[in-house]
């Protein structure tokens, strides 16, 4: 077979990445960045490449995989037998119980696999499957949710226009770590170095000198507090009659009513409880006002605290105050060739609120229940009690605020459940059944969900590089056989499509993904536009990638807005309420710390910890604690440090840093493994999830977040 080389993405995270992968005899040995990709230009992270050995590493699940005693017992077994029992199963349960006793939950890596999201949809609504919970409390969900209460829909979502902005605010964003989210720009570092250039400013807000805080300027900021600091802008904004009157006029209604709610929060308060000098506060509030342009960006930071939506809704007022919204440099509103969130709400998957969880009463957010949910779900009696669960791409044990112990022994209470994965992990060896899933250099693809965020819009695909290891299968095609094998015909997402299987065709995704292409604005139309693109021209014409425009259009809002009076709220009954919750909130005195996360540049949540490239020897898991702090706690560099919540209790290796402020511990997630994955067991570590709450009282109340910034905690040195 000799050497090839072809041209592929990366579809670990968010930019998407253009790669030229090498294949040798049919074994992948290599990739590198393809410097002719029209957005990433060359760049690539490590983890691409830790990619290979995820797909060749020997204990990766490569048959499907039967429970046969205690969680983590598997031993092989056929296709054949696997999809049967579960489909009997699942449909006695179905029967028995209602359609209400099922259960879906999906993780992170799935969000990036076109094919998976549609035939995943498909299995849900074949199955009248509403318990579908994910990821997303533990990432987006506020976000989003501000999304809806400012925009009208949780699929439209403001992207900030660093190419062209004159000064930008990242609160609670690390871009040079996680090289952005809900922002696929593969160039994020060279965007924010535009501005510099440009004369601009680059505030991090933070309270950790992060990787992207020591590039620029930083802010230390208490943890959880960032509702305060927005507060305080917005206070000098109008006290000092910097807010664009006109825009607001036009535009918006509610000012007077925002005006009255920010009246309690005084500069003074703003400062002390957000740790930002007043002076600070000023400055920045006045340089943002008087900059041409300018944009504030958030993201985990602001999303995974206790007052998560109401400072993401924060964070864009003050674009939103200052006439920062659809214009040039300012918050855009995103442009693709195929726009999902238009099919969203045509096909009423932009939800807010519609389910509702079964005990705790949390919404849905985009069609997905939050996971702190899962176990009170499983375990507590009475009508809709799940008893039956698909796992698709997730690790919830760890990943999850409502993991640890408590939902492992939920998960024991099932009737039945199955995991796709590519490895046996804490929670899918609970399972019944463990079938192995193709890796994403085995798969086509097209990144038709990331394309909406893109801030230089353009499209790519790419056909699979190497076959599947062993009997690995794509996620749609295990789903549709589990659907079809239940007597539905197949898990579409659609109801023609059922239709046509009834006769006897079988639609696969790459048709749905070539229809939608060749369809959308700049399709070929089966054709009719000798110029336009087709899947098989994209992969054929444009290898690296076709650009559609060089930054994203401007005007848009009146186009872009589905508020009912074409308004921009600035005073939602949700946001005052909230502000109301916020002036009463006081943290627990018996733990006068503050956790934080801290995203590591080897790790991607849970799942890449189990090959060398990405886990050398010698790595370990460490909380960041100040010197200060450490000092009068009498803890050493390098010892052992005990975190304490009012949920639970790790122990962990300390560094101690002033990279953190005096009062905030940070530490990673996505460690403590004791999966069938052997290095990534060996690295030790603890799930910081542990100390994060699960209880009703402790998560964000608009969104259904999880609360895993501004932990209040206790130190001890061991």
């Amino acid at each position: 077979m000799g050497i090839k080389t072809t041209y592929t993405h990366c579809r670990i995270c968010e930019p998407q990445c253009g790669l030229v992968a090498t294949v040798e005899d049919g074994r992948l040995i290599g990739v590198r960045g393809d410097p002719e990709h029209v957005n990433s230009e060359g760049f690539l992270c490590t983890k691409a490449a830790g990619a290979i050995e995820v797909a060749y590493d020997p204990d990766r699940v490569t048959r499907p995989m039967k429970r046969v005693g205690k969680p983590g017992e598997f031993e092989p077994v056929s296709w054949n037998d696997a999809l049967e029992d579960i489909a009997r199963r699942f449909t006695s349960t179905r029967s028995k119980w209602g359609a209400d006793s099922l259960a879906t939950f999906v993780g992170n890596p799935p969000a990036f696999s076109y094919a998976t999201s549609m035939w995943l949809a498909g299995f849900q609504q074949t199955l009248g499957i509403r318990w579908r919970y994910g990821i997303n409390s533990e990432d987006a969900s506020a976000r989003l949710v501000a999304n809806a209460l400012l925009y009208g829909s949780v699929a439209i979502a403001p992207k900030p226009d660093l190419w062209r902005t004159r000064h930008a605010i990242l609160i609670g964003a690390n871009p040079l770590v996680s090289h952005g989210s809900l922002v696929t720009e593969a160039r994020f570092r060279e965007a924010l170095d535009s501005i510099v250039g440009r004369g601009g400013r680059v505030v991090v807000v933070d309270p950790r000198r992060t990787e992207t805080a020591r590039r620029y300027e930083h802010l230390f900021v208490k943890p959880g507090t960032d509702a305060f600091l927005l507060l305080g802008i917005i206070r000098t904004l109008v006290d000092e009659e910097l807010v664009d009157m006109p825009f607001v006029d036009n535009h918006t209604q509610g000012f007077d009513a925002l005006v009255d709610a920010i009246q309690p929060f005084n500069l003074e308060e703003c400062a002390a409880r957000s740790g930002v000098s007043a002076a600070e506060i000023q400055q920045l509030s006045r340089d943002f006002a008087a900059a041409d342009s300018a944009v504030v960006y958030g993201r985990t930071g602001t999303c995974t605290q206790r007052f998560g939506t109401l400072t993401n809704i924060l964070q864009d007022l003050v674009a939103i105050l200052t006439g920062n919204i659809e214009r040039e440099g300012g918050l855009l509103f995103g442009w693709a060739a195929v726009d999902l969130g238009s099919f969203a709400r045509a096909s009423g998957l932009d939800t807010y609120g519609k389910v509702r969880t079964r005990v705790n009463g949390h919404p849905d957010v985009y069609g997905m229940i939050p996971s702190t949910d899962l176990a009170v779900d499983i375990i507590t009696p009475g009508r809709g009690q799940i008893k039956a669960l698909a796992l698709v791409g997730a690790n919830p044990v760890i990943s999850s605020a409502g993991g640890g112990p408590d939902l492992a022994h939920a998960l024991e209470q099932l009737e039945v459940s199955f995991s796709l994965d590519l490895y046996i992990n804490e929670t899918n060896k609970h399972a019944d059944y463990v079938l192995p899933v193709a890796h994403f250099y085995e798969r086509d693809d097209v990144p038709l969900g990331p394309a909406l965020n893109m801030l230089r819009p353009a499209i790519w695909a790419t056909e699979a590089v190497i076959e599947p290891r062993g009997e690995a299968r794509q996620e749609w095609e295990i789903l549709n056989e589990i659907a079809q094998r239940m007597g539905h015909g197949g898990a579409y997402p659609i109801r023609p499509l059922h239709w046509l299987a009834k006769l006897g065709y079988q639609v696969k995704p790459r048709q749905m993904a070539d229809l939608l292409l060749r369809t959308s604005k700049v399709g070929d139309r089966f054709g009719l536009r000798r110029s336009g693109i087709s899947f098989r021209k994209l992969v054929r014409d444009h290898p690296h990638g076709k650009k559609l425009m060089d930054e994203l259009p401007t005007g848009q809002l009146n186009q872009k807005l589905l508020t009912p009076d074409k308004k921009l709220p600035l005073s939602t009954p949700e946001m005052l309420g909230e502000l109301v919750e916020l002036g009463r909130h006081s943290d627990d005195r018996r733990y006068p710390f503050r956790l934080i996360g801290r995203r590591e540049l080897l790790s991607h949540n849970t799942w890449m910890h189990n090959v060398p490239r990405l886990m050398p020897q010698g790595r370990c898991l460490t909380a960041l604690v100040n010197s200060e702090d450490a000092q009068r706690l009498g803890l050493a560099d390098g010892g052992e440090v005990e975190i304490t919540s009012a949920s639970g209790s790790v122990r962990v290796q300390a560094t101690v840093s002033d990279e953190v402020g005096a009062g905030t511990v940070a530490l990673p997630h996505g460690w403590g493994h004791s999966g069938g994955w052997n290095r990534a067991n060996s690295a030790g570590g603890v799930n910081s999830n542990i100390l994060a709450s699960s209880d009703r009282e402790d998560i964000e109340r608009l969104a259904g977040m999880s609360i895993l910034n501004g932990i209040p905690v206790s130190l001890a040195a061991v």
